[in-house]
């Protein structure tokens, strides 16, 4: 088999014509009728069924075509990605990030990432890491920064660095004066808690079941800022990333504990499986594994 004879399979496929394939390879009828028995003679099988009117393919027809179609638009995704090489970074790039992520972790890099590349078009959806995770899968973003793991068969994802999450209330609460506790010890304090679905929430809800921890839920809330503000005012504690609260507890409003018994969380970026990554993308991967690689926050 080689590549035209594989150009002309395809087209007469695709366009159930030898004679309309022919025109758009610009090949005489004769010449990719002998392209095509050539390969049905290699193969050992009849690839199109000619007794109808309409050109069909047969069974071993339709198996090759699968793969032609691979080929074809593997060798289509290479001259693209070659020509772009010696070209100014540009197009659309839509990234896909949640709040505390987009909020606390994400904006320096999209700083820089502005400033170097000033031809891309950058979008940015928030939404929580399951479904920026879905939007991946499905295209519609082309790189997510999420809490991991998102556990979906068609994405794949890359560790970017370890997320500590910590307890937190007011700093004249009873617990105001601990800098480290065990989880366990938290049953007895209404806590205010992410709504279900977000990565966090699955994370926390896990390390209490198996801690075997069950303190009062006091609200599920819809973010990290709502969680805070509450504290802030005394409706409960709640566990929230160290990252999002640094200012807070700087100007004395909030007091963050360490919790023995509550792993770090990881934040990464994912990607749909098998697809080619745009030199926008590339770009932006490179930057935020400089920026953000094996840092701790």
């Amino acid at each position: 088999m080689d590549l035209h004879q594989l150009r002309g399979f395809y087209e007469i496929a695709r366009t159930r014509s030898f004679t309309r394939a022919a025109d758009k390879l610009f090949l005489s009828q004769p010449a990719i009728s002998l392209q095509i028995k050539a390969l049905e003679d290699e193969l050992g099988k009849a690839l199109f069924d000619r007794k109808r009117r309409e050109i069909r393919l047969t069974e071993a027809g339709e198996v090759l075509f699968k793969y032609v179609q691979q080929i074809l638009d593997g060798l289509e995704d290479a001259r693209n990605e070659i020509a772009a090489l010696d070209k100014e970074v540009s197009g659309r790039l839509v990234v896909g990030t949640s709040d505390t992520n987009c909020t606390y972790i994400l904006p320096d890099a999209l700083e820089e990432f502005r400033r170097c590349y000033p031809g891309v078009d950058l979008d940015i959806r928030n939404r929580i890491s399951p479904e920026i995770a879905n939007l991946v899968a499905t295209d519609e973003v082309d790189i997510g920064l999420v809490t991991l793991p998102v556990r979906h068969r068609d994405v794949q994802e890359h560790t970017l660095l370890e997320r500590q999450d910590v307890l937190i209330c007011r700093p004249d609460h009873r617990l105001g004066g601990r800098k480290r506790m065990r989880l366990a010890d938290i049953t007895p304090f209404p806590l205010l808690v992410l709504e279900r679905g977000s990565t966090s929430r699955q994370l926390l809800d896990a390390a209490l079941v198996k801690g075997r921890v069950c303190p009062p839920i006091a609200m599920e809330l819809g973010g990290i800022e709502v969680l805070k503000r509450f504290v802030e005012i005394g409706l409960g504690l709640a566990v929230v990333p160290q990252v999002a609260i640094a200012a807070e507890v700087e100007r004395g409003q909030l007091h963050a504990i360490r919790l023995t018994g509550l792993p770090a969380s990881r934040v990464g970026w994912i990607e749909r499986r098998g697809r080619m990554r745009s030199a926008a993308a590339s770009a932006f991967i490179e930057l935020i594994e400089a920026q953000l690689a094996n840092r701790k926050v």
